[in-house]
């Protein structure tokens, strides 16, 4: 069950994970760390999470920068972003975050714009782009007037503090359309003047006490200095003399009173829940704006400060200290939890101990004593009470023993006549053959006349026949004979199976039929394999080369009939493919019915031979063969020639200027030229031909069986080859040439002069 669970799981997950990340851009009008913003990214972050969609965040901070100059540089960044990158959705938090891609609507195209955070909106600030949808503020001035007026009845003042920013202005137009729309006798409607910081505190700690302040936007004095809102926030609600009202509920943490107050993270969780229907619906469809929520909120400290009373039931209160009670409820809940676990747990431990005495007690009651034991018996016997004393031993036993060994009144396994690890043995199987369980092992014991005996023991319940008490019976008999011939046979096992194992050379036993009966270790690592996976092939299997089998070489290559041990060199084939030279030693074993192979690995040996033979014929700066190989190769040739009236050529090539190369660039700039040569010539050398370097800068060909024409035509390839080559030496640039010398090579070769040509 549990498996269809997972796999329906991972069946329902797969489109999810097969889906291709959606890019949304996300744009925020104000700078990382402004309360605001960061709770809007911390909502949009939540919503968006579960579903995997990528955000790439960025900041305007025009809090800080609102000069045309830094607007136009941003919207030039943002267009070559726009342009340069493809985004299925763009989110922007308040006013200049929406005039920016407004601004940008031809880069912007089709794609979905969300919007949230937007002061007084009207469908004009984004009349420039196709698909807009998002979340709404809803104005929150004329509640938080009547909140105030509710709160504070003999209110004669509300003062609101505005600064000449763009948002400024825009809260401070709404408070003026309200109040010219509703106008509202007996309370004064004042906004604070715009000054230096340092004075509008002054001014706000001088406030008359039948006064009220409502926060609108404040981060720009008259001066032009910044100040983050929430390092202003806390300084102004401790200078004033009045409660302060806000319209964001993070501001309640920073010494606000209250007010009917919008959360940032839930606004940015609607525009989050906008963005993903967005993004998973049909293109060109997108959700319907969605209304902001508020919420009555008050910080229960300020509330104090000012003497302000309101109702639980209605309104939020946060900073709120708590009971004890609510303190420490869930460490109550938890206590309460453990305690009655802990009594569960008591009744069950009860329960399950009278279970067990009682369990006890009926395997106590079921026990009884076999009677009819043969006191004469070879076997060593004696029955033992609940404790493990003796309560009768036949005459074997005390025979063995001694009576000054055997003890009544202590258990069996505290005689002397047992060593420490055997009595704990006893010990033990006699707890668990009062369990009913039929036990045996083998011991050692001290006889009285013999010294060490080993014992084959078994010990059993034996039940007597009353059922009233539990008897236990210990058999044994002396195997001691058995023991020193086993373990003399074990001693020379393990020294043949170490000898075998350990010895360096691969050995291995075959069958007539070429199969494999035994394999060392030594052998199983050399070739990489396993010995199970060597057991029953056949040894050829192992053989890199098509060598015959064992037997057939040794058909073949008898001597005579005295023979005993034939030697032969072949390669095996490792697990990994690699292969290893081994010198085989093959002669018969004693029954005639299988083969002994000795195999000596020779690998070393045989590379050093085919390193030495290789160095013996190849040029060891380009690979090429050298001089005495030429030589050998022109010898041969020329045989063919008269013998066979066949026709051949050599060239010989004289690098030009090599001299210019070594001196100029040093002798290691001229073996990189000449091994870039030996690559050229090698290029345009048919196979049948032999190139080989002689010295220095001279290289010579034998070309087989080719025609003067053939041989001129040769030449000039090899001309136009090295003329149009050239050779790069940090920086400086060499050309190649050469002087080539053609022989043909005939039936008159070596007795007198033919035609050639040099250039």
């Amino acid at each position: 069950m549990r498996f269809i669970i997972l796999c329906l799981m991972g069946f329902l997950t797969l489109p999810s994970f097969a889906e291709p990340a959606k890019n949304t851009l996300v744009i925020h009008s104000y700078h990382q760390g402004l309360l605001w913003t960061d709770a809007l990214q911390a909502g949009l972050e939540a919503a968006t999470r579960p579903y995997n969609i990528p955000l790439n965040v960025s900041y305007m901070d025009t809090k800080r920068y609102q000069s045309e100059f830094d607007l136009a540089k941003r919207l030039e960044i943002y267009r070559d972003k726009l342009t340069n990158e493809k985004y299925d959705a763009i989110v922007v938090t308040d006013d200049y975050a929406l005039w920016l891609v407004n601004q940008l609507a031809d880069e912007v195209g089709n794609t979905p714009i969300i919007l949230g955070g937007i002061n007084d909106y009207t469908p004009t600030k984004h009349e420039q782009l196709k698909f807009v949808t998002g979340v709404l503020e809803v104005d929150s001035v004329a509640d938080n007037i009547q909140l105030v007026r509710s709160l504070q009845p003999n209110l004669k003042h509300i003062y609101f503090l505005a600064d000449d920013t763009y948002t400024g202005r825009t809260f401070w137009s709404k408070v003026e359309n309200y109040l010219a729309q509703a106008p509202i006798n007996g309370v004064q409607f004042t906004r604070l003047p715009i000054e230096e910081f340092s004075a509008l505190f002054d001014h706000a700690s001088k406030l008359p006490p039948d006064s009220a302040v409502i926060f609108l936007s404040y981060f720009k004095d008259s001066t032009g200095h910044y100040m983050a809102s929430d390092v202003f926030l806390q300084q102004f609600t401790e200078r004033v003399s009045a409660p302060v009202y806000v319209s964001y509920r993070y501001m309640l943490d920073l010494g606000a009173t209250g007010g009917v107050v919008t959360s940032g993270v839930e606004q940015g969780r609607k525009m989050g829940s906008i963005l993903v229907k967005v993004l998973n619906g049909k293109k060109g469809e997108l959700p319907e704006f969605i209304d902001n929520s508020t919420q009555i909120a008050f910080n229960y400290p300020q509330l104090k400060r000012w003497g302000l009373t309101v109702t639980e039931q209605y309104a939020l209160l946060i900073n709120k200290p708590i009971t004890w009670y609510e303190y420490y409820n869930k460490e109550l809940k938890a206590l309460s939890f453990s305690v009655a676990l802990m009594g569960v747990v008591i009744i069950l431990l009860v329960l399950m101990i009278r279970q067990l005495r009682k369990s006890e007690h009926e395997l106590q009651q079921s026990q009884a004593l076999f009677e009819g034991v043969f006191d004469q018996s070879f076997q060593y016997i004696g029955i033992l009470d609940s404790s493990g004393a003796l309560i009768s031993g036949n005459l074997a036993l005390q025979n063995l023993l001694g009576h000054k060994v055997i003890k009544y009144d202590r258990p069996l396994w505290r005689w002397h006549c047992w060593q420490q690890e055997t009595a704990v043995k006893l010990n033990q199987t006699f707890i668990s053959a009062q369990q009913g369980q039929l036990l045996r092992f083998e011991a050692a014991v001290q006889s009285v006349d013999d010294g060490i005996r080993v014992l084959d023991i078994s010990i059993k319940n034996m039940p007597t026949a009353q059922g009233n008490s539990d008897q236990v019976l210990i058999e044994a008999r002396d195997v001691t004979s058995r023991h020193q011939m086993e373990d003399k046979l074990r001693e020379r096992e393990v020294s043949y199976r170490l000898l075998y194992e350990q010895q360096p050379v691969i050995l291995l036993a075959i069958d007539s039929q070429a199969r494999i009966q035994s394999v060392n270790q030594f052998a199983a690592d050399l070739l990489g394999y396993k010995k199970r996976d060597m057991l029953g092939h056949k040894v050829t299997d192992f053989y890199l080369d098509d060598d015959v089998l064992p037997q057939q070489f040794m058909s073949s290559s008898r001597l005579n009939d005295d023979q005993i041990v034939w030697r032969r060199q072949l390669r095996y084939k490792c697990a990994e493919g690699k292969a290893v030279w081994v010198r085989e030693t093959i002669r018969s074993t004693q029954s005639k019915l299988q083969l002994l192979l000795v195999g000596e690995d020779i690998t070393s040996t045989r590379e050093l031979e085919e390193k030495l033979e290789y160095q013996a014929c190849h040029d060891y700066l380009t690979g090429l063969l050298n001089r005495n190989y030429f030589e050998t190769q022109l010898e041969n040739v020329l045989v063919e020639a008269r013998e066979n009236e066949t026709r051949h050529a050599m060239f010989y090539i004289d690098l030009d200027q090599f001299k210019v190369i070594n001196d100029t660039a040093g002798h290691e700039a001229g073996d990189e030229a000449l091994k870039q040569v030996a690559l050229l010539l090698q290029e345009i050398t048919p196979e049948h031909a032999t190139l080989s370097r002689l010295g220095g800068d001279e290289f010579a060909i034998i070309l087989r069986h080719c025609t003067q024409y053939e041989a001129v035509t040769f030449g000039d390839e090899i001309l136009h080859l090295l003329e149009g080559a050239e050779f790069f030496w940090q920086s400086t640039r060499f050309s190649f040439s050469c002087s080539l010398g053609i022989r043909l090579i005939d039936e008159t070769a070596g007795l007198s002069s033919t035609g050639s040509c040099t250039s």
